[in-house]
Parts: structure tokens; C-alpha cells; sequence
């Protein structure tokens, strides 16, 4: 097979490298990704609580439960966990501003894929960091999963979790590009990060929104990193929703990788004409 497909095994050889040689840059970090892990569970602990006087006596809200509702919270600290990048843009901006593309592009490698292995390799060592402090709390959580049929979920948001982590990440690469016209990309991943937080469901889920604003909040990207995902594993998307939402997902996946491809060639053209 390798001697049928030379050209196939060098390139899985190669990015396969580049995901080992992630592993043991982020490795270094792992105190870090632990202190990060614990801390990321505290913003759980208080939405128990806010939505536990939310409820009040109230059986339902929106169709949720509580438990329901304290399931879908916990789908997004899993899903930040595995699919949610760490300072990605900013560290594609300083290989733009510092010049450490040329390493990249003196070699037969995509810069893309390049990147995204690196950020894979950041998010397994992260969740393997992080598995201990989540499976404690899904231990106490457990019982908010009694009555959700995973048995039928747990696949269509394998794909979501994996849809919504390429979608993220060609965000974050797309926002680091900037860096080949600005000094500073902070403040585009402030905004873009605050309408991630509004618009993706981190605030409350999306589906409790009145129209038209479910409609509009649906129809951007952000719902389809978070609340898309969190709702299929809770039981919230499913049938001809569930088909719909992996459409609009596709799509957007699509466009943030055509987008990247474009602003790539543009920003290399103006940096190869001011570099030399």
C-alpha cells in the first residue's frame, strides 16, 4: 500500500510529526491546562445555582428541565474542553509578524493543516489533562443524564463536536491572518470572541429565544460551535432539525476554510512583496 501510494504515507508521516512535535510543546504546559481545567468548572457551579432560582418551582422552562438545562451546560464545558482553541489566532499572528511562516513555507507543508494539527495535538493533551476534574463532576452530575437517549445522540454529536472544532478552528486561523495587515489582532478576538459567548448559547440556549431571534442567532456561525452540538447530545435536535443544522454547519465549515484559503494567498502576496 505504501509503495502504491508514496506520496499519500509521506504526507500522513509528515503531519503525523507535526502532531507529535505539538504534543510535546504543549506537554510542557500541563500544569497549566490543569489549573485552566479546574477553573473552566466554576462558571458550572454558578449557573447551578442562577438557574436553580430560575426554576424556582417551575417544572419547566422552554421545554427544559433543570436537569436538562444543567446537561446542556455541562455538554459546553465538554465541548470547550475538546473543540474550543487556545490562543491559536494569536500564535498564527506572531509566526505572520515574526517571520517563523518562512520555516513553513520552505517546506512541502499546508500552513492550514500545519496549524490544525498542532491545535489537535493542544486538544488532546488538554483533554487528557482535563478528564479527571470532568469525570469527578459527571460523576455528581450523572443523574442529569438519566432520560436523554444517548444510545441515539451520542454519534450525531460526535460529528457536531468534530464539525463545530473545524469550524472554530478556521475562525481562529481566518482572525490570525489579520496579522498580515495589523500589528494587533486582540481586538478582533475580543469581538469575535463576545459573539461567540452572545450568540453561541453560552449565555442560555438558543432555543429560547422568540422569534425571530432564534432565526437570526441560527442562521451565524456562532450557534453551530456550541449550542448546535450541546443540543444534539442533550436530545434537543433531532429528525429533519438534526439534518438541517448539519447542513447549516457544512456550510459554514465550508465557507470559513474557502474564506481561509483566499485571505492566505492574499496575505502571502503582500508579505513575500514587503519581505522581499
Amino acid at each position: 500500500m505504501t509503495g502504491r501510494f508514496p506520496g499519500m504515507a509521506r504526507t500522513v508521516r509528515t503531519y503525523g510529526q507535526v502532531f507529535a512535535l505539538g504534543i510535546q510543546n504543549t506537554v510542557v504546559y500541563r500544569w497549566n491546562f490543569l489549573v485552566r481545567a479546574c477553573v473552566s468548572l466554576v462558571p458550572l457551579v454558578i449557573t447551578w445555582f442562577l438557574w436553580g432560582a430560575a426554576f424556582g418551582k417551575a417544572q419547566t422552562v422552554g421545554g427544559y428541565t433543570y436537569g436538562l438545562m444543567m446537561a446542556y451546560y455541562f455538554t459546553l464545558v465538554i465541548l470547550d474542553t475538546f473543540t474550543s482553541p487556545t490562543e491559536d489566532d494569536f500564535q498564527i499572528a506572531e509566526d505572520i509578524r515574526e517571520g517563523r511562516i518562512n520555516q513553513v513555507l520552505l517546506k512541502p507543508l499546508n500552513y492550514f493543516l500545519y496549524r490544525f494539527f498542532l491545535f489537535l495535538a493542544g486538544r488532546f493533551v488538554y483533554a487528557l489533562v482535563a478528564v479527571l476534574p470532568l469525570a469527578i463532576l459527571l460523576c455528581y452530575f450523572r443523574r442529569l443524564f438519566v432520560g436523554i437517549p444517548l444510545g441515539e445522540t451520542l454519534l450525531p454529536a460526535a460529528f457536531a463536536f468534530f464539525g463545530s472544532a473545524v469550524l472554530q478552528f478556521s475562525i481562529a486561523f481566518l482572525t490570525g491572518l489579520a496579522a498580515f495587515w495589523f500589528l494587533e489582532v486582540g481586538s478582533i478576538v475580543f469581538m469575535l470572541y463576545s459573539l461567540e459567548f452572545l450568540a453561541g448559547g453560552h449565555v442560555f440556549p438558543l432555543d429560547l429565544l422568540p422569534e425571530p431571534w432564534r432565526t437570526l442567532a441560527l442562521a451565524t456561525p456562532f450557534g453551530y460551535e456550541y449550542f448546535f452540538p450541546a443540543a444534539v447530545l442533550v436530545g434537543r435536535i433531532s429528525g429533519p432539525a438534526l439534518w438541517h443544522g448539519f447542513l447549516w454547519q457544512g456550510m459554514w465549515v465550508a465557507v470559513f476554510l474557502g474564506l481561509s484559503a483566499f485571505v492566505w494567498k492574499l496575505g502571502l502576496r503582500r508579505y513575500t512583496a514587503v519581505g522581499g
